[in-house]
């Protein structure tokens, strides 16, 4: 009998208790639902960017192969044994380093007899021109006849053209001995060696191939658009990191003739002088060539009111009653900014710092 007495307090006091949770609870999640309807107003925003339409360029894009201008052979210009080869393929070159060296004997005995021949001229042309001095000074006293002096004068002429030649005879054997020395014309990459140590040079046998990679090219099949690729104004080629170079006007040379069967024509675009290596622009590789033909409003938005979920883009747009996210599609450009290819039109307002606004969304709909 006690223990029935003693029962119904205690129920009564779980049901009292049960009762205040189940209210506690609902009016927990009544306040979390009216938090999460409440509007984000557009002052919980960083701030709203509108959508108005600018100019942008219209780019003609062309796959495009990269070529060496400057590609060429050096072939010996003078006999001799090859004794010093620096470098090997695929050797970065100076300009201005050897290459090649030759023995050089016979081209330095030359040269010794060259000059002793030079001297040897230059003191007959010394006498004969005294001589003449004083033929003139007695033919003006009457003491000899015109013929010596005529005789002293073509003496001096022959002396004086014997000195011309010795001269020249030393420039051509100073020249055959710096030709014993070959060096790079320009800097690049050694392509080919065409011969080896100890090898007999002759005058006209080829010795290295190379090429520079700071003269290049571009060419590219262009499609009838001969009239909007001649008046392009700027230029840039699309590298393989996705950052661009930009070559401000380009200096365009096209074919005068096209292909019968794909009717293009052939496009050249010569690179300003520069190292590209590391733009990895090497002859042979394959890069994107875009020219601008104009420009046309689009749509532009900043990188910083952009969410990406994977592939996917979207933004924070503007409306009535709370900010929503919009998918869209878009296309990089230059100093982060993307241009609206679809999703968005003009006069919309959308937020510029869109991980801010989300964040505070976030916050928003926390339960308190």
């Amino acid at each position: 009998m006690q223990r029935k007495k003693l029962g119904r307090p205690l129920s009564a006091s779980v049901a009292a208790l049960f009762k205040t949770l189940v209210k506690t609870l609902v009016k927990t999640l009544v306040t979390t639902l009216i938090i999460g309807m409440q509007p984000v107003t557009a002052a919980s925003a960083t701030e709203w960017f509108k959508l108005t339409p600018q100019p942008q360029p219209v780019w003609l894009e062309l796959p495009a192969l990269v070529e060496a201008v400057a590609q060429s052979t050096i072939s010996a210009q003078t006999s001799g044994r090859i004794i010093e080869l620096p470098f090997d393929v695929n050797d970065l070159v100076p300009q201005g380093a050897v290459v090649v060296r030759f023995t050089d004997t016979e081209q330095k005995a030359r040269l010794a007899q060259a000059d002793a021949a030079l001297s040897e001229a230059q003191v007959r042309f010394t006498e004969q021109d005294k001589e003449l001095k004083r033929v003139q000074q007695i033919h003006q006293q009457g003491l000899v006849a015109k013929a010596a002096l005529d005789l002293a004068q073509a003496n001096f002429n022959a002396a004086k053209a014997r000195q011309q030649q010795a001269s020249a005879a030393v420039s051509a054997a100073r020249e055959q001995l710096e030709q014993t020395v070959v060096r790079a014309p320009y800097s690049g990459i050694l392509q080919q060696r065409l011969v080896e140590l100890g090898e007999l040079a002759t005058p006209g046998k080829p010795l290295l191939t190379g090429l520079s990679l700071e003269h290049l090219r571009v060419s590219a099949q262009l499609p009838q658009q001969l009239t909007a690729a001649r008046q392009s104004n700027a230029a840039e080629l699309q590298l393989a990191g996705g950052s661009s170079l930009s070559l401000g006007a380009p200096d365009l040379t096209i074919a005068p003739q096209g292909h019968a069967q794909s009717h293009s024509f052939l496009l050249r675009l010569k690179l300003p002088v520069a190292d590209y290596s590391a733009q990895q622009l090497y002859p042979g590789s394959w890069t994107k060539l875009k020219l601008q033909t104009g420009t046309e409003p689009q749509l532009v938005v900043p990188a910083s009111a952009v969410l990406w979920r994977g592939e996917v883009a979207m933004v924070y747009l503007q409306q009535a009653a709370q900010p929503s996210l919009q998918p869209v599609r878009l296309q990089k450009l230059q100093n982060d900014q993307y241009q609206v290819l679809s999703g968005l039109s003009a006069g919309q307002h959308i937020a510029l710092d869109a991980k801010a606004l989300l964040q505070q969304v976030s916050t928003a709909q926390e339960p308190q």
